[in-house]
Parts: structure tokens; C-alpha cells; sequence
């Protein structure tokens, strides 16, 4: 039964109730579209574009191929071909003829007919791979830790990384480099496939003030037994 106060009629309290609910869900409406209209970002992300990928080349030192019957070697392009001595020993040689000093660098090949007392001044340990020489690095002068510079005999046995090799402790100031490997003191047994196996011995000479032995290294790594 509805009640009245001062002449006026009250809500019951159910109505009530409806109509704070209703006000209630009305506030709560406009506050989403409030917050829909006002913390919306306007900012649109875009896919990304494609990926580009460049190709970065290394450039190196020019070279050209030689070949010589039983082999080939890439060597600088300004280096040329000088002999093929066949008289005591079967001996390939080429040196250089760009920069100030034509000639100073040197590079030798000794195929089969090695010589067994020919001393360095400096070792290249390689290994033969099949047909292909394996090179490791170069030794500090060999005076420096055979003999401890004292001249003596130009073919000291010593040993660098466990691989024999011969100091020419009579001549210790030149730079005089020598391949020798687990096969013996200055041979390296390699095998062609047209060719058969032979013993090699390299030897490279640098004479100018700053030697270059990534000159031999390279060289030694570009050889190939047909």
C-alpha cells in the first residue's frame, strides 16, 4: 500500500531501485563511449616493407692462372713466369715486376728432385690433401728460436708447430720461406689425378723491407696436381 507525505506520494522502494539501475547503466554506457571516442588511437601501423638484402663482395689483389703441364698456380697479375730448370733439379720460378723493387719477391717450385740439405730462413708447416696443399701460418725467423742468432751452419735442424725443417742459421737476416710436413723435411706428397703422386717443395724469398707472405700462403693454397 503506497504511503504519502505532506500530500505527496512516494516511490515504493522497488521503483526506486529501477530507476537508480537505470541511471546506473546509463552512466556506465556513456562512459565506454566516452572512452571509445576519446582514448582511440589515431595512429594506423602499416606493414612493414620487404626486407632488402644486399650482397657485400670481397675484393682482393688481382691474380692470374699458370699453367704448367703437371700443375697450375694463381699468382699475383703483375708476377711472371721467369724458368724451368731441369738440370740438377726440376725447379719452376717466378717473381714479380710491379712496385719499386721488379724482382724481389720470388717464388720456386722444386717438383721430385728436392734438395735434402737446402736450409730457411723461415718454415710454412702444410699438409698434402689428394692434390691440393694445405697451408697453416708462417714461422717467426727461425733464428730467433734456433741458435738464438748466432751464425753457424746454413742447415740446422730445427722444429716449428712439431714439423722438421732446416734453419740456415749462416744467412739468418734474409727472409727466406720454406714449405716442410709431417712427409719429411721439405716434402709434401701430393697426388694428380692424371698425374700420379710426386714430392714438392716450395720456397718463396722476399727481399724487400716489409715482406708479404700472404703472397706464398695464397699461392701455396691456389696449387693444384693434375
Amino acid at each position: 500500500m503506497e504511503s504519502y507525505r505532506f500530500g505527496k506520494r512516494q516511490l515504493s522502494h522497488r521503483k526506486r531501485y529501477a530507476v537508480l539501475l537505470f541511471v546506473l547503466i546509463v552512466l556506465i554506457a556513456g562512459g565506454i563511449f566516452a572512452a571509445k571516442h576519446y582514448f582511440t588511437s589515431d595512429t594506423v601501423i602499416s606493414s612493414p616493407p620487404p626486407a632488402v638484402v644486399s650482397r657485400v663482395t670481397a675484393t682482393y689483389g688481382s691474380t692470374k692462372r699458370f699453367n704448367e703441364g703437371i700443375f697450375t698456380i694463381s699468382l699475383p697479375a703483375d708476377w711472371v713466369f721467369v724458368s724451368h730448370q731441369t738440370a740438377a733439379s726440376n725447379i719452376y720460378t717466378w717473381h714479380n715486376t710491379a712496385g719499386g723493387d721488379p724482382g724481389v719477391e720470388q717464388l720456386q717450385i722444386y717438383v721430385d728432385t728436392i734438395p735434402a740439405n737446402l736450409g730457411v730462413n723461415r718454415v710454412l708447416p702444410v699438409q698434402g690433401n689428394g692434390n691440393r696443399v694445405i697451408p697453416t701460418e708462417v714461422s717467426d725467423n727461425c733464428a730467433d728460436f734456433t741458435g738464438d742468432k748466432v751464425p753457424g751452419l746454413p742447415a740446422t735442424p730445427a722444429k716449428w708447430d712439431n714439423i722438421n725443417f732446416l734453419c740456415d742459421l749462416a744467412n739468418y737476416e734474409r727472409d727466406v720461406v720454406g714449405t716442410s710436413s709431417s712427409d719429411g723435411i721439405n716434402v709434401v706428397k701430393l697426388t694428380g689425378v692424371t698425374t700420379g703422386r710426386h714430392n714438392l717443395f716450395f720456397a718463396y724469398t722476399d727481399n724487400g723491407s716489409t715482406p708479404d707472405f700472404t703472397i706464398f700462403t695464397n699461392a701455396i693454397q691456389s696449387f693444384r696436381l693434375k
